[in-house]
Formats: C-alpha cells, structure tokens, sequence
C-alpha cells in the first residue's frame, strides 16, 4: 500500500466531522491524513432511487430487539404481521425454506429498520460478525453530546466492543465514537456530537459493511446510486482507531456515499484483511439483512440498471402493497429496490429525506 493514511474526520463521522485536514509526511510515525476532496454531484441523473427505505435485520427475537432499542433511542413500531417468507423472498435467498415469517417495521427519524424473525416459534442463537466482515457490521446512530445515546444503550445491555467501554475522542473536533453489541450480538456505532445536524435525540446515520475490495464497490454504487462516492480515504497507524474497534494495528481502506436521508460507508479492512466473499449472503442469518432502496418506478430502474450490468434476481415479488425486486453487490450483500404501489405513504420515506447529495 502506497500511502498508510487516517482521516477520521470524514471517516465514522462523514456527516458531522469533516473539518480536520492535518497532513504530516510519510515519514512521520504519527498518523498520516490524506483524504479525497468532497464530491457533490450536479444532478442526481436519471436514478428513480429515493433513498433508502429500510435497512433489514434478522433477529432471534422481536420483542427482546424493540424493548432493547426502544429503551435508548427514538423507535416506533410502525406494524407487525407474519407472511410466508414465499411471498416475500426467492428461493435460494435464506439458507433453508421457512413457512411463515415475523415481520415488524420500525420507524426511526431517518430511515426503516425492518426486523424479521425467521422462525418466531424458536429461539436463534445469537451471532457477533467480526468487525472485518465481511458484509453489512453495523447502523451507527448519532446523538447530540448534551444527550448521548451511548449511556443509555449501556444501561440497558450494550456489550462493548470499544476498548475501555468508550466513547473515544479521536482527534479533538467535536465527535466521539463507540461500538457495542445489541442482544443478538449485532453492532451498532455511537457517535456523540457537539454540533448535530439534526434536532432530534438520536437518529441513524449511516449503514456500513466491511468489503475485500473498496474499489469494486465504489464502482457497482456508482452505478447502482446513480453518483459517485462522496468521499474516500485510506486510515492506518492510530491508536484511538484500534481501540474503537477493539483490533490492533489497523490499516483500513474506506468510501461514503450519501443518498437523500442516509449514507453508506464501506470498510475495506487491509490488515486485518476482510474475507474475500463473492457468494451470496443469507438473509436469515443473524445481523443486517439487506438494503432496501425505495423508487419510485422498480421496472424502470431494473432496466435502468440492466444496461449498465446490474441485474435483479428472478421477477418481482408483490407484498403488502410494495413491488420488490432483489439483487447482489459484488460481496454478496443483498440490495432490494421497492416501489410503494398500494401500501399507506407512512410506509414510505417521503417525509425522511433530508439531505442534498449536491450540496451537502
């Protein structure tokens, strides 16, 4: 690797921690920042992408996820039914054939959480994805610093990840960072921030995942979002960035993308490095499931896609009032593109979008 970089401040914290631009020399043994510009999009081109709708996760337990999240953050359950998982997935797409599913919708300040319980009758035990991946590791929720969410997850159970139990500051600029584990296992990041963009008490910034390859990521979402990433960078030689991560030596490689009321970061994970995966991942296994972009026309963006290469799996499902298609990033992780076509328009994100890919 060229150049050994940490650019925190548009790294975990792109929305709201952008501001250092410290740069020593190569040479130097503390760490090194060099950071891509900013890019803003002139248009949102011919994309039919919203947002994103939701963000799915599989659960052991619906009830034990909601009393967990509700106790710490803003979580409205929106609805809760159970369907055949038939008329909601492919077959192939979980790692064996389910009758009915649990489904509750969630509703938080700028996106969908959709929590599914694959065999509601059962208890699944839980499962801690490495924080190297591969695939989707976390949600990170932001809280302002004169209300942090990071105490109240910690009272009601999170197990930390974060070294010393956090938050770490790293570099003085008004953010602080945690992982944790939620009941299943599952990790979620804390940022506190002394300046928020948002009023309200905690709110989800971002959905990230670990990948072998950033580069041919950033090359699929281009295509897939209809714009480039918002900013790269490559991070290593940081102490305060190992103990986030509870991983010594860290080397990492990173991308975020904004859309109109979430981003998507991507952790290529140098050393350690992340598992290669090119094979598709179960949506039944325990952690982040996919996710779920809302359009505004799925047929004309399939097509859309399928000119630049990006193809969906089977037809579309009908489900409760959504058209649903399904596809695969390069690492295997699910993407669904839904259009609302008779479902209430509370189920849609239409009041969710927030940000301006072109000027934020």
């Amino acid at each position: 690797m060229k150049h050994l970089v940490l650019a925190m401040a548009s790294g975990l914290c792109l929305s709201a921690c952008a501001q250092s631009e410290t740069v020593t020399s190569a040479g130097a043994k503390g760490p090194v920042i060099i950071q891509s510009a900013f890019s803003r999009p002139a248009d949102l081109g011919d994309t039919r992408i919203k947002g994103v709708r939701f963000i799915g996760k599989t659960v052991s337990d619906i009830d034990t996820t909601i009393a967990f999240y509700q106790s710490a953050v803003p979580f409205e359950l929106v609805s809760r039914y159970r369907l055949p998982a038939s008329e909601a997935y492919h077959p192939g797409m979980a790692s064996k054939e389910y009758g009915e599913v649990e489904v509750a919708l969630i509703k938080t300040a700028t996106v969908f959480i959709k929590l599914t319980d694959f065999e509601p009758d059962a208890k699944t035990p839980p499962y801690a994805k490495p924080v190297n991946g591969p695939g989707y590791t976390h949600i990170c929720f932001q809280s302002p610093a004169t209300d942090s969410a990071l105490p109240k997850f910690r009272k009601t159970g999170l197990e930390m990840v974060t070294r010393g139990g956090g938050p770490v500051d790293l570099g003085g600029y008004g953010v602080t960072y945690a992982y944790g584990r939620d009941p299943d296992g599952t990790m979620i990041e804390n940022e506190t921030v002394d300046k928020p963009r948002r009023s309200d008490s905690a709110w989800i910034t971002h959905i990230g995942g670990a990948t072998s390859d950033v580069d041919r990521m950033v090359a699929y979402y281009t295509k897939l979002i209809g714009y480039g990433a918002r900013r790269r960078g490559e991070y290593a030689n940081n102490p305060k960035l190992d103990d986030i991560a509870g991983i010594d030596g860290l080397v990492l490689r990173s991308s975020w993308f904004v859309v109109r009321n979430l981003e998507i970061e991507f952790w290529e994970y140098v050393k350690p490095a992340t598992p290669e995966r090119n094979v598709p991942a179960k949506i039944d296994e325990i952690g982040y499931s996919m996710t779920a972009f809302e359009v505004t026309d799925a047929d004309a963006e399939r097509d859309r896609l399928a000119a630049l290469g990006i193809e969906m799996i089977g037809d579309a499902k009908t489900s409760r009032g959504w058209k649903i298609y399904y596809g695969y990033d390069p690492d295997g992780n699910v993407i669904s593109l839904q259009e609302n076509i008779s479902a209430d328009k509370s189920e849609s994100i239409d009041d969710m979008m927030w940000i301006d890919p072109t000027t934020f």
